[in-house]
């Protein structure tokens, strides 16, 4: 049975993080190591979100997947959104429904939250992710350019 949880400075963090740091990753989920400290720093700030699906049979439990973002309000209107910053699935979990699970919780969260809309975006080549994001009916599908700097180098260059 597929559960997924919203996770809060109470549950495990450091339990948490080894599970994520076991799971197998790829390339697409560009994930670095997670550390409980860092989750916690993330945590403590009252407009994140965090969830984690497992896939729970008796007393075992196997990360399948997890996912980060932020509740943001517009500088206009009082306007509430959820922006989702990553959703990742375990490249040995994939085709399990997580992904789909995931998501879902997510709107919940947003519905939750009294959010107008919920964020999320992926590189057009990611077809596995378009076409998951797709099978759940969004209301508006965008295609984007995105820019990435950093700031060190950004500034090195202003004061040249």
């Amino acid at each position: 049975m597929l559960v997924v949880d919203a996770i809060t400075l109470e549950d495990n963090l450091e339990q948490l993080a080894a599970a994520i740091n076991q799971a197998q990753w790829d390339e697409a989920n560009d994930l670095v190591t997670y550390e409980a400290a860092a989750l916690r720093a993330y945590l403590e700030r009252q407009d994140t979100v965090f969830v984690v699906c497992y896939d729970v049979e008796g007393s075992q439990r196997t990360l399948l997947g997890i996912a980060s973002g932020r509740i943001e309000i517009k500088p206009y209107e009082h306007e509430r959104w959820l922006y989702v910053d990553e959703v990742d699935v375990s490249v040995a979990q994939r085709r399990k429904g997580a992904g789909k699970a995931i998501v879902r919780k997510l709107i919940a969260i947003a519905e939750a939250a009294d959010c107008e809309e919920v964020w999320l975006g992926t590189e057009l080549d990611n077809l596995p992710a378009n076409a998951l994001y797709q099978s759940l009916n969004p209301e508006e599908i965008q295609q984007f350019v995105g820019y990435t700097f950093d700031p060190d180098d950004y500034t090195s260059q202003v004061d040249d």
